[in-house]
C-alpha cells in the first residue's frame, strides 16, 4: 500500500467548520477505518490491561530518561536540566547546522505516571525531522502517584516561565504539544499562566500579547475534565479497546491528588479559555471516536470556537486514543494522522 503524501491527504480530509459558518475552528473529520486498524484494535482491547497500566512507580522527583535506541539512527539527542527537570533536545543527523527558529516542547502521555515509550520517543524523531526550521524537545516531568499536581504544576508552571523567557531571549516561536496526560498538562500550563498575568496586573488584551507565550498548542487526545462525568465516557466505553472508565478515573485520582477534580490547573475545561483568543494563541488537536476521553476533547473544542480561539483540529470516527502513535508499525491512519500534524505545525 502506497504511502499517502500531504497533498494526498489534505484531499482526503473534509474540512469544515465545526459550529457555524464563520467558526474559528476548522474541523477535518475523517470517518474511514482499515482492515489492518480495526485488526489493531481487536488485539488491543485483548491486551490492555499490559498496554495502558504502568509497569513500576515512578520515584519522587523529575525522573532521568534513557532516550530509545531505534531514533539514534537518524536523530542525535542531547540532555539538558532547567528548573531541575530533564529535557531532551531531539535533532535529525542529516541538518546538523541548519538554523532554527521554532521550538516544540513535547509533553508525552501516560496517563501522568508512565515515561514516554518508544512511540512517544519516535513521534519526537518524526517531528524533529520534518517540520522544518523547528527542534523538538521531551520533557520528562515528575510522574504520578509520588509526584501529584499539587507538588508538581508549580515546578512545571516554573520551567514553563522560564522556558518561555528563553525563547523571547532567542528570537524563537514555541509551540506546545503533548498527547493525553501531556495534552493535558500543557493546556493547563498555559491558561494558567494566562489566569496568572490577568490576575496580577489587571492586563489589556495588547498586554496579554507583550508577555512571553507560545504560539500554539498541539494537544493530541487530551484529558481535559478530571471528573470524569460526560455520559460520553460510558456511552462509547464498549468501542474502546484502549481505556476503560476505571483507568481513566484512576490516573486522574492519582495526578490531582487533594486538588478538587474542577480545578482548573489540572481540569482546562474549567478555565477561562477567552483568554487564549485575547492572548492570540492557536490551539490545534486530535480526537478519535473510539476515545473514551474524545467527548471532553470536543467539549473543550467547543468552548475554544464559543470564545473565538483559532485552531485546526483533526477528529477521525473509529479511532481509538491517541492513534497516532500507531504510526510506526504502518498503520495508515497513524501516518496520515501524524502527517496532518505535521502540516499543521508547519504554518505556524
Amino acid at each position: 500500500m502506497a504511502t499517502a503524501t500531504l497533498d494526498d491527504l489534505s484531499t482526503q480530509m473534509q474540512a469544515e467548520p465545526f459550529s457555524q459558518k464563520h467558526s474559528s475552528i476548522t474541523v477535518n473529520r475523517r470517518t474511514d477505518r482499515g482492515f489492518y486498524m480495526r485488526l489493531v484494535q481487536f488485539f488491543t482491547a485483548r491486551l490492555r490491561n499490559r498496554l495502558v497500566h504502568p509497569k513500576e512507580e515512578a520515584p519522587r522527583g523529575c525522573p532521568r530518561l534513557t532516550p530509545h535506541k531505534i531514533i539514534r539512527r537518524t536523530c542525535h539527542v542531547s540532555e539538558r536540566v532547567v528548573d531541575d527537570i530533564y529535557l531532551y533536545d531531539v535533532r535529525p543527523k542529516r541538518d546538523k547546522k541548519r538554523l532554527t527558529n521554532k521550538r516544540i516542547y513535547y509533553f508525552c502521555g501516560g496517563g501522568w505516571q508512565s515515561p514516554p515509550s518508544s512511540q512517544h520517543w519516535q513521534l519526537a524523531a518524526k517531528l524533529a525531522r520534518d517540520v522544518n526550521t523547528a527542534s523538538t524537545t521531551i520533557v520528562s516531568y515528575p510522574l504520578a502517584p509520588n509526584n501529584p499536581a499539587p507538588h508538581s504544576f508549580p515546578a512545571l508552571l516554573k520551567l514553563y516561565r522560564t522556558l518561555m523567557r528563553m525563547a523571547e531571549e532567542n528570537g524563537d516561536d514555541v509551540i506546545l504539544a503533548g498527547d493525553s496526560s501531556g495534552g493535558n498538562i500543557v493546556l493547563c500550563l498555559v491558561l494558567e499562566a494566562l489566569r496568572e498575568d490577568v490576575a496580577r496586573t489587571d492586563l489589556s488584551e495588547v498586554d496579554i500579547k507583550r508577555i512571553p507565550h507560545p504560539k500554539a498548542i498541539m494537544a493530541i487526545c487530551p484529558s481535559t475534565d478530571l471528573t470524569r462525568s460526560n455520559p460520553g465516557i460510558e456511552k462509547l466505553k464498549q468501542f474502546d479497546p484502549l481505556l476503560t472508565p476505571d483507568f481513566v478515573k484512576a490516573t486522574a485520582k492519582a495526578w490531582k491528588g487533594d486538588w478538587d477534580a474542577t480545578d482548573s490547573r489540572i481540569s482546562p475545561i474549567f478555565a477561562d479559555i477567552s483568554l487564549l483568543a485575547k492572548a492570540d494563541i492557536r490551539v490545534h488537536g486530535v480526537t478519535g471516536g473510539y476515545d473514551i476521553l474524545s467527548p471532553d476533547g470536543i467539549t473543550l473544542r467547543e468552548k475554544l470556537a464559543d470564545t473565538g480561539v483559532t485552531g485546526e483540529w483533526l477528529h477521525w470516527e473509529k479511532q481509538m486514543h491517541c492513534f497516532v502513535l500507531a504510526w510506526p508499525y504502518g498503520m495508515r491512519e497513524g501516518r496520515e494522522g501524524v502527517g496532518w500534524i505535521i502540516s499543521v505545525l508547519k504554518k505556524e
